[in-house]
């Protein structure tokens, strides 16, 4: 049953505890969900930065950032899953961006922890790519950050990662230090 996985594995429900306290160290909106197969975790996080001149309502310009971030657990990840997962996040993740004029950009983050992965899958997740502009990037874009995490088999052995380009700076270094306690994340070829 999909619902379960995370109970009968306690390495799996110990990251996503991580993941849980490190978002809402960073300030993220964190919600436990249950509500789609294998959707664990939403987390979302707003800012706002201005300037102005001599009084706030002199406002010279604004800019609206936005991260929603999606944690899926399912025990093996294969590419019509991955397909699956990926339609998810995109379909959550759009619904929830507003674009304006102070609208600047909004991310949408999928992280997958799983116990092993298929080569396929693998490859289609790093090659992942999604951008959108918003009248014609005048009210912001939006940009797609995928990241897998294979849960090491035994104790002492490294977690294995693979992410797409959009995640490689930003949204890696957050997950890494939620999960640097456990154990160490290793990228992979495969």
């Amino acid at each position: 049953m999909p619902d379960s996985s995370e109970d009968s594995d306690p390495k799996l429900a110990a990251g996503l505890a991580a993941l849980a306290r490190a978002c809402e160290e960073a300030r993220f909106d964190v919600r436990q969900l249950r509500e789609a197969p294998y959707l664990r975790l939403s987390a979302v996080f707003h800012q706002r930065s201005e300037g102005y001149a001599l009084i706030r309502k002199a406002t010279l310009w604004a800019a609206e950032t936005h991260e929603y971030l999606f944690v899926y657990a399912p025990p093996d990840l294969d590419l019509p899953l991955w397909r699956t997962i990926r339609d998810d996040v995109l379909t959550r993740g759009l619904a929830c961006v507003r674009p304006h004029d102070e609208h600047m950009l909004s991310c949408i983050s999928a992280v997958i922890l799983c116990r092993s992965w298929q080569e396929d899958a693998a490859t289609a997740l790093r090659k992942e790519r999604f951008s959108k502009s918003f009248l014609w990037g005048l009210r912001g874009w939006t940009r797609l950050r995928t990241l897998a995490i294979r849960l090491p088999a035994s104790e002492g052995c490294p977690a294995a990662r693979i992410c797409n380009t959009s995640a490689e700076k930003t949204l890696l270094p957050l997950i890494g230090n939620a999960l640097s306690s456990l154990f160490t994340l290793q990228e992979t070829d495969s």
